[in-house]
């Protein structure tokens, strides 16, 4: 059975790296009219166009309203065009305290390129008043998922339903018809393939517990070892016999998870602990032209509450299991504006990243309010070894 380890630290005088030449590009500063929820990031590069969309609500997360919006480049990321609507609100975009009972709300799946057209998916849901299964299960319904077309001049297409059936929409908003079944199909099948598993799925039983009794969530994307076998790291979100929030908190070992594919992801292996470092929030993977695995996360052990997603850092692996070299992407957020539901971990999270060029491309939320976008150069990336010296220091050059 293969093993993911994080080695990192491991060095006799380990220390913290921060790259150079970083580029950062605000792409939403929040206000009350813009929605001071923001989060879900997830960024595609399309016909020379750099798109980045995400999860916008007035002020709390997963609640009614909760909707997609975007933002678009076509001078890589030099200039961004106005904020756009991706997939308009479903119920009213409102606080969770105005709202009298649950309404839908999205969660962002990111882009589908077919057959050489741009798509995007959000997955719709309720929230229940009571607990179903378990005290750390999220309790939601699943409604169904939308799509839609999206042109490299940015134009959206129309909405539809990856169904055959057409939910009832609530009193006041507009319905969708159902998508043309060849697309639908399509679309479908591009999420089964091992590398486009869909990520930010929430609801009882989502994915599989771990050979200790733990919740996993938020898959990362699969990457393939020079053996064919898939790897995929999960979030843990605690014990499924925590019965309160003390308890839960207190379970969570604040690293990652893995399992394994053999069969090209037909079937997947229980998820075991490693020793990968995560506050426990999203964590984004992918690789590198030259052949390494990234993995991009919070890797401060301890409470998002207490300042576990202050740091966002990339973690190298040349062999897809041993990660060994790091690098700090963003570390110390600014504080807090506006207050809201779920919003007690100020930081850089949830990431989502492509390679485009030279470049590394990050989009992640701050305080789960703000948007940003990171160009690294890959050739930072490239200079980074298991020394404790940073990739600046004089010497290295």
């Amino acid at each position: 059975m293969p093993v993911v380890k994080w080695t990192v630290h491991e060095a006799p005088d380990f220390r913290y790296q921060f790259l150079d030449n970083v580029k950062t590009t605000e792409l939403l500063h929040a206000t009350p009219e813009t929605g001071t929820f923001n989060l879900h990031g997830y960024l595609t590069y399309y016909k020379g166009v750099l798109f980045a969309c995400w999860d916008s609500q007035a002020r709390d997360e997963n609640t009614s309203g909760q909707h997609g919006v975007f933002r678009y480049s076509t001078d890589d990321g030099e200039t961004w065009s106005d904020l756009k609507s991706l997939f308009p609100s479903l119920a009213d975009n409102v606080p969770a305290s105005e709202t009298e009972q649950p309404n839908p709300f999205q969660t962002s799946q990111g882009f589908v390129k077919i057959a050489d057209r741009l798509y995007v998916v959000t997955c719709v849901d309720k929230a229940l008043n009571e607990k179903v299964y378990r005290y750390n299960e999220v309790s939601r319904i699943r409604i169904g998922f939308l799509a839609r077309e999206v042109w490299a001049d940015g134009t959206p297409g129309d909405i539809f339903w990856l169904s055959d059936t057409t939910p009832e929409p609530e009193p006041g908003y507009p319905a969708y018809p159902a998508g043309d079944p060849v697309l639908v199909a399509k679309i479908n099948a591009y999420f089964k393939e091992p590398a486009n598993l869909l990520q930010l799925l929430f609801r009882p039983r989502e994915h599989p517990d771990s050979d200790d009794d733990h919740r996993m969530t938020e898959p990362t994307p699969p990457w393939q070892l020079d053996d064919g076998t898939w790897v995929r790291l999960y979030r843990d979100a605690g014990s499924i016999h925590a019965k309160n929030r003390a308890e839960l908190e207190a379970s969570k070992s604040r690293r990652n998870y893995a399992a394994f594919s053999f069969d090209d992801g037909k079937t997947w292996t229980t998820p075991t602990w490693t020793s990968f470092p995560d506050s426990c929030a999203r964590s984004n993977a992918g690789k590198l032209p030259d052949g390494q695995v990234y993995v991009i996360n919070n890797i401060l052990t301890m409470p998002p509450s207490k300042g576990g997603r202050s740091m966002l850092a990339i973690s190298l692996s040349r062999d897809g299991l041993n990660f060994d070299r790091m690098a700090v992407i963003q570390f110390v957020a600014p504080p807090q504006r506006y207050q809201g539901k779920a919003k007690r971990s100020n930081g850089f999270q949830y990431p989502h990243s492509i390679v485009v060029g030279e470049y590394l491309w990050v989009i992640y939320s701050v305080n789960k309010e703000d948007m940003e976008v990171a160009r690294i150069p890959l050739s930072e990336l490239y200079k980074l070894d298991r020394s404790s010296h940073s990739p600046r220091d004089p010497q290295r050059r």
